[in-house]
């Protein structure tokens, strides 16, 4: 290996690994954004599989989504074997999942309540903030050392937190945290046009953003997406965008390159 080689970590797609110039630098933090639907949750699923066949420990940390309903889809339908998957259920319910098989449980069930509120007794009755999760998952830290951790989403503390002045400095804490991990992690989050996230994207190593685009021909209706990594630091990357496809098997980047004029034809 040549002397100052970054480690890359790959999603296990080509042609994304390629526009990425070799896949995400290991031991960074990464932000995913894109509107509902866009198919953000099935690519860092793809990510995580990639780990998980590398035979990598891995953690999912579902902060909107029921994981048993997501873990249950990927499986059934696409046939990945995600039962080595870890998984942190900071869902904001009462509710248990109980279908997911071999799924490894770490549980943060609790209301949502403002990063300024929490304390070590809210942390242990579950309630939902950026400092519950950095607890949980040190916690967690101290018998597993993570390759990989994605957190899926940050929209839902955006939401929550209104622009509140300790939100934003409990966001950069939670980037500060998982770079100190020494996991390369990818946060989800929102559409960039429909939400703020320049705090986000300064503290992201990368971007990557997923457009989702409504087509319709000869009056019937059809989705086409397209992927673009907006930043990439330290590392050359291919800017422009390129059609992602969801298919029976998966998720697929094209390699060829679409012109800018794509996203706002």
């Amino acid at each position: 290996m040549m002397f100052g080689m970054k480690r890359r970590v790959k999603f296990g797609i080509d042609a994304l690994d390629e526009m990425l110039g070799g896949g995400l630098i290991k031991g960074r933090v990464y932000i995913l954004s894109g509107d509902t639907g866009a198919g953000k949750t099935l690519l860092v699923f793809r990510y995580l599989m990639e780990g998980l066949i590398n035979e990598e420990d891995c953690l999912y940390i579902a902060v909107d989504k029921f994981p048993s309903s997501i873990l249950n889809y990927i499986m059934l339908n696409f046939g990945w074997n995600m039962s080595d998957l870890h998984v942190m259920d900071a869902v904001p319910s009462h509710r248990l999942y109980t279908t997911a098989p071999s799924v490894h449980d770490i549980t943060a069930k609790g209301a949502i309540v403002s990063a300024s509120q929490i304390d070590e007794k809210s942390v242990e009755r579950g309630e939902l903030t950026v400092e519950s999760i950095i607890i949980k998952i040190s916690r967690q830290l101290q018998n597993v050392k993570y390759s990989r951790i994605v957190m899926d989403s940050l929209t839902t503390f955006k939401k929550f937190g209104a622009g509140d002045e300790k939100e934003k400095q409990a966001v950069q804490k939670l980037f500060r945290f998982l770079a100190d991990t020494g996991a390369t992690s990818i946060i989800t989050v929102g559409d960039p046009h429909q939400m703020d996230l320049r705090a986000e994207r300064i503290l992201a190593s990368g971007h990557i953003h997923i457009h989702k685009k409504q087509i319709v021909e000869k009056g019937i209706p059809r989705t086409e997406r397209y992927i673009q990594v907006l930043k990439m630091r330290g590392s050359s990357f291919d800017p422009y965008p390129h059609r992602y496809l969801i298919t029976k098997y998966g998720v697929t980047v094209e390699r060829e390159k679409m012109p800018f004029e794509i996203l706002t034809s």
